[in-house]
């Protein structure tokens, strides 16, 4: 958050000074990365609340939820950015220095690379994909910059060649193609994070991964008929296993050590999660009309 302030703050005072829309756009980029920082210490905390009776759930999905407004602000800017430069250049472009604004991108590229580091090694510990979108909104960041230094040092060289009318077209077309390039990018996060908020992520889609997982106690307890069912919010993951034995005779004590068996595998897959583990004959794929049939029909 400090090198995110001092980067955005640092790039709207030289696009002033440089009459810049490229270095602009990084600036404002940074900003709104920034603001969306502190939103994210709130939902952190909140992430870390117990669940209750009345929010079983907790807060899990405003990790989804941030992350989606997120790419939705960050869209929204790229857009009004691309909208803006597309005039600049149908009425002429506009003229920069050139000399102080590559001197200033190749500074700011320096500084991204080392707070890219930081969140990475903090990522990797936290498997939060909050820091993930972090990382995410810093590399497109570090790309509008690095793509400005390229283009700069190009038009600086053109310029030095004699193209000197090439000038007023050097920022605007730097912008149009950053934002070409960095589209993608918060397009498929707001799909993914929309996906997770209506609970119907690919994430979900973990049966055979589980299945591998428990192979052992499936083979140890004669486990049969298994059918899992999974949501995934935020980082954690909400498991449903529907199990049945080829015992027929079995007591509670012998049903929870095949709970805690099975438990104890599933944390070595997934670091958060949560699962209701239900001994059954019922198969909850069958229509709901099945279940008041007769179970030795």
């Amino acid at each position: 958050m400090a090198g995110s302030f001092l980067l955005s703050l640092s790039a709207i005072i030289m696009a002033l000074i440089t009459k810049s829309q490229a270095i602009l756009l990084d600036g404002l980029y940074t900003f709104v990365a920034l603001i969306m920082a502190f939103v994210s210490l709130k939902v952190v905390n909140l992430v870390k609340t117990p669940e209750t009776k009345e929010r079983p759930f907790g807060y899990m999905a405003f990790e989804p939820f941030l992350n989606l407004i997120k790419s939705l602000v960050m869209l929204t800017i790229l857009v009004v950015f691309l909208v803006t430069n597309i005039q600049e250049l149908t009425t002429g472009g506009r003229i920069i220095s050139l000399d102080m604004a590559t001197l200033y991108i190749l500074i700011c590229l320096v500084i991204y690379v080392i707070i890219i580091f930081l969140i990475k090694r903090c990522e990797k510990e936290t498997d939060s994909t909050i820091l993930s979108l972090e990382i995410k909104i810093l590399r497109i960041d570090a790309l509008l910059t690095l793509g400005i230094a390229v283009s700069l040092i190009a038009a600086m060289i053109m310029v030095k060649l004699g193209y000197t009318q090439i000038l007023p077209y050097v920022d605007p077309v730097i912008v149009i193609i950053l934002i070409g390039v960095s589209l993608p990018i918060p397009i498929n996060v707001f799909l993914t994070e929309f996906k997770r908020l209506l609970l119907i992520s690919s994430e979900n889609d973990i049966e055979k991964e589980v299945n591998d997982q428990i192979q052992p106690e499936i083979q140890e307890y004669g486990l049969t008929n298994i059918h899992v069912w999974s949501l995934k919010s935020g980082r954690t993951h909400y498991i449903f296993l529907y199990l049945d034995l080829k015992e027929k005779q079995v007591t509670i004590e012998h049903l929870d050590k095949i709970r805690r068996a099975i438990f104890s595998k599933l944390s070595k897959l997934y670091p958060d999660f949560w699962a209701d583990i239900i001994f059954t004959k019922i198969n909850p794929e069958e229509p709901i009309a099945s279940i008041n049939e007769p179970l030795n029909k």
